[in-house]
């Protein structure tokens, strides 16, 4: 079942409160309304609402634009859109030069206020992973240094287990799905296919070659990964200087090429807004391959989360480094990665689970992560696998997300 998003309306105007009321009642929002500053800010305390739709003119000595002052300097703030009329719009540039994320002017339209607050929802949701993120990297980092300790004498025992399973997961990635281990069995079967009249020929049904081609076409993409992956590791690349904002285009420009991959199982892909006044900053990039290593975390998130799940991408600027943090939810509420597997899941070959997504067309041989990896370090970045908690929906609820983040140096 769809969770409504929490939506706070200060409105004085009877009317239009009727009014926007009627138009919410058809969206995924739960709605709260209220008629002051003071108003507000009690049911806010209360409920702590994911966005509100604030009228710039209130009534008594508190206006919208002290409502958005004060919701700003909470905690955590809530995405505010504001309400004006046409010729209150020199104040609606002022409210953003404050913090407002949008605003509508009265009366509003039904397909205006679903697009606005849409965005609004949508912003809210990766301000809110972003501070998830951010709450988890603080935890980590009190307790990195035993941690650091602890994987270290984890790693050493887990290189035995790893040289061992190696060649299981080899085994496994080879003969399982779509490639060497399809194509294999089809041509065995050719082995009883009937002759032709002239006794030179053989009799091959169609749907066994198109079977053949399908998978040759997958031998295909292997070989010209395995060519990817030693061109890396042989030569390298040249990296470019390349701003923020074309970054960001590029990642967003991904998730809408992708889109046909996305709908597969029904997943919902969001990219957080970048603060135009990081956009003109700089990281050294080979934008290729950063996209192609990209599209593995996307993919990966998607073979790996239920279906019709959310996945967020948060591009965060922190003046020395740039992270790029993909969250998505496990399947079957997985438990916390291990600090041994944080590492191995980047080792060619390792697969934490052994199943074929078919669905996907992609190749199951262990070796986009050990890609990433790869392409990160020869942007002489960081790349990390772990799980956070995911304390949207309350602490009571917390449940695990699964976080790959990428770090990179500006």
């Amino acid at each position: 079942m769809l969770r409504k998003r929490t939506l706070l309306l200060v409105e004085d105007d009877p009317v239009q409160q009727a009014l926007i009321e009627r138009m919410v009642s058809q969206l995924p929002y739960a709605l709260t309304i209220t008629a002051s500053v003071e108003d507000a800010m009690a049911a806010f305390a209360k409920g702590r609402h994911e966005v509100v739709l604030c009228d710039i003119n209130l009534p008594g000595r508190r206006s919208g634009v002290d409502l958005l002052r004060e919701l700003k300097e909470q905690p955590n703030p809530p995405v505010v859109v504001m309400c004006t009329v046409d010729n209150a719009i020199g104040s609606v540039i002022d409210t953003m030069r404050l913090g407002a994320f949008d605003y509508i002017v009265k009366p509003a339209q039904q397909h205006e206020l679903a697009g606005v607050l849409a965005h609004a929802a949508e912003q809210a949701q990766t301000i809110a992973a972003a501070r998830i993120a951010e709450r988890e990297r603080a935890e980590h980092q009190e307790q990195q240094f035993a941690r650091r300790r602890i994987a270290e004498q984890l790693v050493r025992r887990q290189n035995d287990k790893f040289s061992k399973i190696l060649f299981g997961n080899m085994f496994t990635a080879f003969s399982q799905g779509r490639g060497v281990g399809s194509l294999t069995t089809l041509i065995a079967m050719l082995v009883g296919s009937p002759l032709a009249a002239d006794q030179k020929n053989y009799l091959i049904s169609k749907d066994i070659l198109d079977l053949i081609f399908e998978n040759q076409d997958a031998v295909n993409s292997m070989i010209e990964m395995f060519s990817e992956m030693h061109l890396l590791v042989s030569q390298g690349f040249a990296l470019e200087a390349t701003t923020l904002d074309t970054f960001h285009k590029m990642v967003r420009d991904l998730v809408v090429t992708m889109a046909p991959t996305i709908k597969i199982g029904g997943h919902s892909v969001f990219v957080s807004d970048l603060p135009p006044r990081f956009s003109g900053e700089t990281l050294k990039l080979n934008i290729d391959y950063m996209r192609k290593a990209l599209q593995e975390l996307i993919m990966n998130a998607l073979k790996f989360s239920p279906e019709e799940s959310t996945i967020l991408i948060l591009v965060e600027y922190h003046f020395t480094h740039v992270l790029i943090t993909i969250l998505n939810e496990p399947i079957g509420g997985a438990e916390e990665i291990s600090v041994g597997q944080r590492r191995m899941v980047f080792e060619p070959y390792y697969r934490i689970s052994r199943v074929v997504r078919e669905k996907y067309k992609t190749l199951e041989y262990g070796l986009g992560l050990s890609f990433v990896d790869q392409v990160v370090a020869l942007h002489n970045g960081k790349v990390r696998c772990t799980t956070l908690k995911n304390y949207i929906k309350g602490e009571m609820a917390a449940e695990n997300l699964v976080s790959f983040e990428i770090e990179l140096p500006t």
